[in-house]
């Protein structure tokens, strides 16, 4: 089993060894000739010194050799690379507009934060906007003010689809866009029930349902982010 290992954990450094050498540009044979022997004394010295490693020291060469390799594969080495270059700095508040789900991950745990914070703010000023904009909408309808009451209903859901513009956003503020649009939406369901018109209560029901469709998509989306972190 022993020379199993010693046996990949020099192919590991062949593989090294064989990488250099492709990527070598000099251009001169001899220098290439001489590189070639180099590289196979340095891989006799190596295999010399792989076969006094532990078989647990030889099993964690090739587990770090595979584990570079898929990183690789998947591209999580640049991401991680990434990660380490986002400053919350540049971006352009509001930041639930301006940063992506992605960016937002890519932050320091300070500026996520920093982020957090001022997100917080913005989405509780948004909810006091839309509950107090439907609550007089449905005071409109009861006042049978059903144009003034329609003209509130089409803001909340022209703001909520502009929350939800960027898919990939925030999940959160993707998530209160749905919200803005739901509320919305339930409210024209109601305003043209009594209204009568049938037609546009099924494009508001039909929409509804889509809301939450992608209500459940995000935070189902929430869910596995939270689970991977």
């Amino acid at each position: 089993m022993k020379k199993i290992a010693v046996a990949l954990a020099s192919c590991v450094v062949l593989t090294l060894g064989l990488f250099l050498f492709f990527n070598d540009s000099s251009g001169e044979d001899s220098t290439i000739v001489v590189q070639e022997i180099d590289d196979n004394e340095q891989s006799d010295v190596m295999q010399d010194e792989l076969e006094q490693l532990s078989q647990e020291q030889q099993d964690k060469m090739l587990e770090e050799y595979i584990l570079d390799f898929w990183e690789k594969e998947r591209g999580l080495v640049e991401t991680i690379a990434e990660e380490k270059s986002l400053s919350l700095e540049i971006f352009a508040r509001p930041y639930m507009h301006t940063l992506t789900e992605r960016e937002y991950l890519q932050l320091s745990p300070e500026d996520r934060e920093k982020a957090d914070a001022e997100i917080g703010e913005d989405y509780r000023q948004i909810r006091s906007h839309v509950l107090d904009t439907v609550a007089e909408a449905e005071s409109l309808i009861a006042d049978k003010d059903y144009l003034s009451a329609e003209a509130y209903l089409v803001h909340i859901l022209e703001m909520g689809r502009e929350l939800g513009a960027n898919k990939e956003g925030m999940l959160r503020t993707r998530l209160v866009g749905t919200a803005c649009r739901g509320r919305a939406l339930k409210g024209l369901v109601k305003l043209y029930t009594q209204t009568g018109d049938n037609s546009m209560v099924q494009m508001a029901q039909e929409q509804l349902s889509e809301e939450e469709e992608e209500m459940e998509e995000i935070r189902t989306a929430a869910q596995q982010r939270e689970a991977n972190t």
